[in-house]
């Protein structure tokens, strides 16, 4: 096995512990009586956004690497653990103990992620104001 492909086996382990980690119960009821769907994880999306999955009876090919939004987020993927190796070695901590990068870092539920500017700063208080008056 060459670095890519268990960088990618790592991804994809870690990416599938993590959705783990957020599903619900399983069994847990949805508000219309059915059952809740696992979530979509980091960038709000289902698996066949970037698998090819055409349903019951169609071709569900998961291996397959024809979508660009697959090929996208392997390029994606293998950032992350570059950034989050970087920040383990250049602050001089162990991997365990530096907060990871995940894609929901940046995405935060967005397909794609969109850029917002910090808010301004607040506006500075008049001199004296909120003082004591003299002799106080």
């Amino acid at each position: 096995m060459n670095r890519v492909q268990a960088l990618t086996l790592s991804a994809i382990v870690a990416i599938t512990a993590g959705v783990f980690a957020q599903a619900p119960a399983a069994g847990q009821a949805a508000p219309g009586g059915g059952q809740t769907p696992p979530p979509p994880g980091g960038l709000g999306v289902m698996c066949n956004y970037c698998h090819v999955m055409e349903g019951r009876g169609g071709r569900n090919d998961m291996a397959s690497d024809e979508k660009q939004t697959k090929k996208t987020a392997r390029v994606m993927l293998q950032m992350t653990m570059r950034v989050n190796d970087t920040l383990a070695t250049g602050i001089g901590k162990t991997a365990a103990n530096v907060t990871k990068v995940q894609c929901g870092t940046c995405h935060r539920g967005e397909a794609i992620p969109k850029y917002e500017l910090p808010p301004p700063p607040a506006p500075a208080a008049p001199a004296g104001a909120g003082a004591p008056p003299p002799g106080h």
